[in-house]
């Protein structure tokens, strides 16, 4: 009787940077915060993107869990403070419009990962007022702030918010084309 052994082995390899040295940041996956199963590849939103999408080459495991990660346009250096950069400019057409509002109203999440360290948060957020009249307000995120935390010549957490940056109202009464401008900051702490 002829055996076969395989064994997986899943450690990652303990980065370690010098101030300044860049930090890879992939994009991943959005989808329903209800249904974790159901993703689609980030860049399937009217988001900034690449000229070139170039995606990463995933492990066994990162495939299994129906990651899809790929490079992101995100420009972080090691333990520098960003205090506010565009990322880019995007003029959405009302079929995007629609796509962004619909993946809101369902509560996508995206997830993005550093070093190995998924982070989530969400795409935008819906916001009901009153009774009566009843309002339906629906808002995108365009600022992500990335909190760092690290360990010497180490990343050992990251943490994605949206709290410095008003997000940007997706109503029914903006002008086409809409223009979104995104940007991001960074703060990196030392634990």
């Amino acid at each position: 009787m002829l055996a076969f052994v395989v064994t997986l082995v899943y450690g990652a390899t303990e980065k370690k940077y010098t101030k300044g040295d860049n930090v890879t940041v992939f994009v991943n996956k959005v989808g329903p915060y209800s249904n974790p199963q159901e993703t689609y590849h980030y860049y399937s939103l009217p988001v900034c993107r690449p000229p070139k999408i170039v995606s990463k080459e995933l492990t066994l495991g990162e495939v299994l869990s129906g990651d899809r990660m790929a490079y992101s346009l995100y420009d972080i250096a090691f333990d520098e403070n960003i205090p506010d950069k565009e990322l880019c400019q995007l003029s959405l057409q009302k079929k995007d419009v629609q796509a962004l509002k619909t993946a809101i109203e369902e509560f996508y999440y995206f997830e993005f990962v550093v070093d190995d360290i998924p982070c989530r948060g969400f795409v935008g957020q819906v916001e009901e007022t009153s009774i009566i009249p009843h309002n339906h307000n629906i808002y995108a995120f365009t600022h992500l702030h990335f909190d760092f935390h690290i360990n010497n010549n180490q990343i050992i957490y990251v943490n994605i918010s949206t709290k410095e940056h008003p997000p940007m109202s997706l109503d029914d009464d903006v002008t086409l084309p809409l223009t979104l401008r995104y940007t991001y900051s960074a703060k990196w702490h030392q634990t």
